[in-house]
């Protein structure tokens, strides 16, 4: 090769491998964030002001700093005034009962969300902080509570004691008077009813986990269910349309 085309060929050759090398370490440097990663899915355990509650989301990866969702939920929302009182043992083991209880509610939920980042994990390590947002319907199931009374015609005679169920009634029983416990489950099931809602959830998701493709967080925010009819749930107390609670939820699942 001629010296003037050797030179030529050096100073073309040179510029190409700077940028060459350059490339490869921006591709070193790139985070995490950069995978292509389109699906998401978690489970998730929740304890909130009033009870607990256990759920499922799923949803589309739209970008490195936006997911989109929909979440299943089962959840317990109890009265904030309700108190488990203990019976009178003195037939069998009584189970513990809410006094002056009429009905324990239980909730389905169903919603669409979005999940936005706020702070990107770097790709050494960290925490990544994100906020989410969600509205649904729920579906809340008020199960009446039934009682094991003692039945107090043999008070006299020397047989057994034993114990009837009935349902709840703050006339019928005003002063708890004879309560052996609650009754068995099966018999408020039988009478439960439903009540439609709409519910909505504002939170902070705080995922620590180690690995891009693996969800591992916890959320924590404020949650507020409301129903077009109210539901009785404690007795001399009025009915409730509108439950308000804080709640603190742990994310694991998996990212593909």
């Amino acid at each position: 090769m001629c010296r003037p085309f050797r030179y030529v060929f050096v100073a073309l050759l040179f510029p190409a491998l700077s940028a060459f090398s350059q490339v490869e370490v921006i591709e070193d440097l790139t985070p995490d964030t950069e995978l292509k990663l389109y699906n998401q899915h978690s489970f998730f355990g929740q304890i909130h002001s009033n009870g607990f509650g256990f759920g499922y989301r799923y949803g589309k990866i739209r970008s490195i700093y936006k997911y989109n969702f929909q979440e299943f939920e089962f959840l317990q929302l109890r009265h904030p005034k309700a108190i488990r009182s203990s019976g009178l043992n003195w037939v069998g083991s009584p189970r513990r009962y809410i006094n002056g209880g009429l009905n324990q509610l239980y909730a389905f939920r169903y919603g669409l969300g979005t999940q936005r980042t706020l702070n990107e994990k770097p790709y050494w390590g960290g925490i990544q902080v994100d906020y989410i947002v969600s509205v649904g319907a729920v579906l809340g199931l008020a199960i009446p509570q039934y009682l094991s009374i003692i039945d107090t015609n043999n008070w006299f005679s020397g047989q057994p004691l034993e114990v009837r169920v009935e349902r709840y009634d703050p006339i019928k029983h005003p002063d708890n008077q004879f309560i052996n416990g609650m009754g068995p489950m099966f018999k408020g099931l039988f009478n439960l009813r439903p009540y439609p809602g709409i519910y909505g959830r504002f939170g902070f998701n705080f995922d620590f986990g180690n690995y891009q493709e693996r969800v591992s967080a916890l959320e924590v925010g404020a949650m507020i269910d409301l129903f077009p009819v109210p539901i009785p749930m404690m007795a001399h107390n009025n009915k409730n349309f509108f439950f308000a609670n804080f709640y603190i939820a742990y994310h694991f699942g998996r990212r593909r």
